[in-house]
């Protein structure tokens, strides 16, 4: 081990603090940024479109980097408002027009499609509830108390069917040759089509011949939810009518921006939006004369992401809801899978729930002679409160 002598190493550290000056402090990068506050107006020309919706601009004669909303293209020169900024970077939006009348600022660079304009002008507001769509003018589905469950059946299927909510499923099944022309004209829809059409199918439009030549001219015509897909996919293949016998294709029906939903189809157009999105029918009215009912048709889908097959195996749950002269008010809920059915009955009457288990097997084999198996029966006896 080399040991350095005292007196060199004092004589080193000499030279070294000799060596050493004072440095000045650093001054701060300067920041490119014009000196722009929140809420500020100003003027940027855009210079170059820059990824994640960030662009070069030039402002009070700076090129900085700005963050706008995506739209803007290089060359364009936007009246900004500061929304935030960083070291680096201006975030902006457009500044409002008008502001001094009060009016609602824009974006210039975006616009909703015609189809989401009429969406839009359909929708009901938040809170609200959609105007109930009438059907069947207001009729029972039965002229009598049925004197079997068999007669009430084919009521209700009709009911569904040509309530006008699967209008646009059931075009497509026309087409392909499964459903016949005559069921379309049945519901709403297909009532506004060209009066000459429902004469020879021996149907009474609900408007009047004029009113229903102007709105249809043959069926199908592109109202209520038709039009909608139409505008924003194109007319879809399935909608179009048949070719006619000589072989030429006839067009299929368009939806130009002007055309608007009829405004007696607006409640129902409303409906198949909200069932669209909710995946469920409510269904109120008279069943025969003096017997009202409450009908709810819901789909469940299977918990979790899986196959197409595993979307088939949701569960359909229907509820019924009605005051029979005999047991009283009955609540009545149907869980239906592809393995069977559940079905929970409720009612305030002790006497009738006790009725109603006592019929539990008869129900049961008839479910099974149907092809249905009974997977679960409950009958709860529920004092009304």
């Amino acid at each position: 081990m080399a040991l350095i002598p005292p007196d060199v190493g004092l004589q080193l550290k000499a030279q070294a603090e000799s060596m050493l000056h004072p440095v000045s402090p650093v001054r701060p990068i300067p920041a490119d940024l014009p000196d722009l506050q929140l809420g500020q107006n100003f003027t940027a020309r855009i210079h170059e479109v820059l990824p994640e919706n960030t662009y070069k601009a030039m402002v009070a004669g700076k090129l900085l980097t700005l963050q706008l909303p995506e739209g803007a293209k290089a060359g364009d020169v936007l009246e900004l408002v500061v929304v935030d900024r960083s070291a680096r970077v201006v975030i902006a939006q457009l500044a409002p027009k008008a502001a001094a009348e009060g009016t609602p600022a824009t974006y210039q660079f975006s616009r909703l499609s015609p189809a989401g304009q009429m969406i839009g002008k359909l929708l009901v507001p938040e809170g609200e509830t959609p105007t109930p769509a009438p059907l069947n003018r207001g009729q029972p589905l039965l002229r009598a108390p049925p004197a079997a469950a068999q007669e009430l059946l084919p009521a209700l299927k009709t009911a569904v069917a040509q309530s006008g909510l699967f209008y646009e499923s059931h075009q497509a099944q026309w087409v392909s040759g499964k459903m016949p022309l005559a069921n379309l004209l049945h519901e709403p829809q297909g009532r506004l089509s060209a009066p000459d059409l429902l004469a020879a199918h021996r149907i009474a439009p609900d408007q009047t011949a004029a009113r229903a030549a102007a709105l249809a001219a043959s069926i199908p015509r592109a109202t209520g939810v038709t039009a909608l897909l139409s505008s924003l996919f194109g007319t879809p293949e399935a909608a179009a009518p048949p070719p006619p016998a000589s072989g030429a294709v006839s067009p299929a029906p368009t939806f130009s921006p002007g055309q608007s939903v009829p405004e007696e189809l607006r409640p129902l157009v409303q409906q198949q939006l909200e069932a669209a999105a909710g995946q469920r029918m409510l269904w109120h009215g008279e069943v025969w004369p003096g017997q009202n009912m409450d009908w709810q048709i819901e789909y469940e889908k299977p918990d979790g992401e899986g196959s197409a097959a595993d979307e088939e195996a949701g569960r359909w749950n229907t509820t019924l809801s009605l005051t029979t002269p005999r047991l009283g008010r009955i609540d009545a809920t149907l869980q239906l899978t592809p393995a069977g059915v559940r079905i929970a009955l409720a009612t305030p009457y002790g006497a009738s729930a006790a009725d109603l288990r006592d019929e539990t097997p008869a129900l049961a084999a008839a479910l099974n002679e149907a092809g249905l198996k009974l997977l679960g029966m409950q009958v709860k006896h529920e004092p009304e409160p």
